[in-house]
């Protein structure tokens, strides 16, 4: 077990890894957890991948484990994670040990989080680069949503244990590090925009390493390193904009119409992997469509009152949030002059975009390559449903994406038609 040197300035304390790594649980918690009584939480299928295994380390020194039912799959609803901070309340120096994947350890986050004490996150797979991260992707009141709470204190990695995770979860990782291609092209347009500047530090945590991280599809090692990361990167910028873009939206969009493919839930690394290859070739309509074309594909600037009855089509569905109607419209521009300053930096990013992006085709060949599915029927969705998303994901978030940059331009439309030719 090593020691990982962490970036300064971050809630994370303390990240050990290696080999065997549980078999030092006990050395580990007493060392970073001095006086503290270990309170294990995890599902029957992660306790067997590594709960039982901490728990015999820790023998008499902790409180019983708390494990939840390995199916049906466990969802992040903060509602649970409520039940457990009411829990932890009555437990004189606790420290939640969430053992699992991530949404095992969001609720446990998010429950430490209530309670205002420390937890260490003991992953089990390669799988989400939410281990590292502040804040916890919940469902809340029936929304999906990201629910402030800090980062692990503490992590014990044990690369044994995540060697022998499901390869769907490594393949889920992967997408989901991948996903950090697209998700800088965001912040480039946002950046080139004059919204959101890039923040060079954390660009070059994330962004400089990422292409060699991703070289290899079937090696553990740099992917989770990378999804370490994005994780500490998201707690220095203090939000998730250096790990998420449209390709995120996108995911946001079926996870809260509950897609499922074969009787069971996506991952969210799969759905996040369609939502990547879409945002590319959204991009990828920027780089190949001349300045002229554009201006003459570009639709007439709605009014309030057409976009307003635009929105309420596209939210028919009513399960994405509230506040949604009034964030979009906030986001509508109807003065002449914001589009021209739109377009005024559209070949400024015909030129930037092909620097970072992963070519669409070579990007499905990489996804395919690690398992992860790259078109949208693979994750049991229609076409209808995927179009849907590309539409109404610009509407449920500030963060300025790409689908914010062709839906303000009047060019949303026309890049679905290229995207779908």
């Amino acid at each position: 077990m090593r020691y990982i040197d962490l970036p300064k300035g971050i809630q994370t304390a303390a990240f050990a890894m290696g080999e065997g790594a549980l078999n030092e649980a006990a050395a580990f918690m007493a060392e970073i957890f001095p006086g503290k009584k270990p309170w294990i939480i995890a599902d029957d299928n992660t306790f067997a991948a590594a709960g039982a295994k901490v728990a015999e380390q820790l023998k008499a020194n902790m409180y019983p484990p708390y494990i939840f039912p390995g199916t049906p799959r466990l969802h992040p609803d903060s509602a649970i994670s409520d039940m457990l901070a009411e829990k932890i309340s009555g437990m004189p120096d606790v420290v939640p040990v969430a053992v699992g994947s991530g949404v095992i350890n969001d609720i446990v986050k998010r429950a430490a989080g209530v309670a205002n004490i420390h937890y260490c996150c003991i992953p089990t797979a390669c799988s989400v680069d939410g281990y590292t991260a502040a804040g916890s992707a919940m469902v809340n009141n029936g929304f999906k949503m990201t629910l402030t709470c800090p980062a692990p204190y503490a992590i014990l990695a044990d690369t044994d244990v995540l060697y022998t995770a499901p390869p769907a979860m490594f393949a889920s990782g992967y997408a989901d590090l991948f996903a950090k291609i697209p998700a800088g092209a965001d912040w480039i347009i946002a950046d080139a925009l004059g919204i959101e500047k890039i923040d060079e530090s954390i660009w070059e945590l994330v962004q400089v390493p990422l292409r060699a991280r991703l070289s290899d599809p079937t090696d553990f090692g740099p992917v989770f390193a990378g999804l370490a990361d994005t994780g500490y990167s998201m707690q220095l910028y203090k939000e998730s904009r250096p790990a998420s873009g449209a390709e995120h939206l996108m995911s946001h969009i079926w996870e809260m119409e509950h897609l499922t493919f074969n009787g069971e839930d996506v991952s969210h690394g799969f759905k996040v992997a369609i939502g990547s290859v879409t945002a590319t070739k959204l991009m990828e309509f920027i780089i190949n469509t001349p300045l002229a074309e554009a201006k003459k594909l570009a639709r007439p600037i709605l009014s309030m009152e057409e976009r307003s009855a635009e929105i309420d089509e596209l939210l028919k569905k009513d399960c994405y949030g509230s506040g949604i109607k009034e964030l979009a419209l906030s986001k509508h521009e109807t003065a002449p002059e914001s589009r021209d300053k739109l377009f005024s930096v559209w070949e400024t990013l015909q030129k930037k975009l092909p620097v970072q992006i992963i070519p669409s085709d070579e990007a499905v060949k990489m996804l395919k390559a690690a398992k992860s599915p790259a078109h949208f029927t693979e994750i049991g969705l229609e076409k209808e449903q995927y179009i849907h998303a590309i539409r109404t994901a610009q509407l449920i978030r500030k963060r300025y994406t790409v689908l914010d940059y062709l839906y303000s331009l009047g060019l949303l439309e026309a890049a679905i038609d290229y995207i779908n030719a």
